[in-house]
């Protein structure tokens, strides 16, 4: 499996993938907007077959916590765990090498997401996220939808 950053010449393929897998807790799928965004962020990334098939996705960007950086998953999505574990390994390295020493991403239970992160090490809870909806557009779902 080859992982490599995202490119505009890679959104057709990412968006036709995300179809096909969609993750019925996603809210919506991906915008061109935020696909532009997530591939300059420098920690976002396509896996791929040796023959060019999509296999999964991470959307991600360094944010400042106040006391340090944090990389932050804003969409991960995958054919399987092998893909998962493959863009979380993209994932941690690129952190790394940015200088940025955690990566955090929400993860439901009992999920190829949540074997390939506990398989990488990654510590889960106890936090609970807390959000609310600002404005009177409709809301579309969101983080813990």
């Amino acid at each position: 499996m080859i992982v490599r950053h995202l490119s505009e010449e890679d959104f057709p393929r990412l968006q036709a993938f995300e179809r096909e897998h969609l993750d019925p807790n996603l809210p919506e799928k991906a915008s061109l907007a935020a696909l532009r965004h997530f591939a300059r962020s420098g920690h976002s990334f396509l896996a791929e077959t040796r023959q060019g098939e999509a296999r999964g996705f991470v959307l991600a960007q360094a944010v400042w916590q106040g006391a340090w950086a944090t990389v932050l998953v804003s969409r991960i999505l995958a054919a399987d765990e092998t893909a998962y574990e493959a863009l979380l390994r993209a994932l941690v390295k690129s952190a790394h090498d940015a200088g940025v020493y955690e990566v955090a991403l929400f993860v439901r239970e009992a999920t190829p997401l949540a074997r390939a992160a506990a398989s990488m090490e990654f510590q889960v809870g106890p936090l609970v996220l807390a959000r609310k909806r600002l404005g009177k557009r409709p809301d579309p779902g969101g983080v813990l939808e």
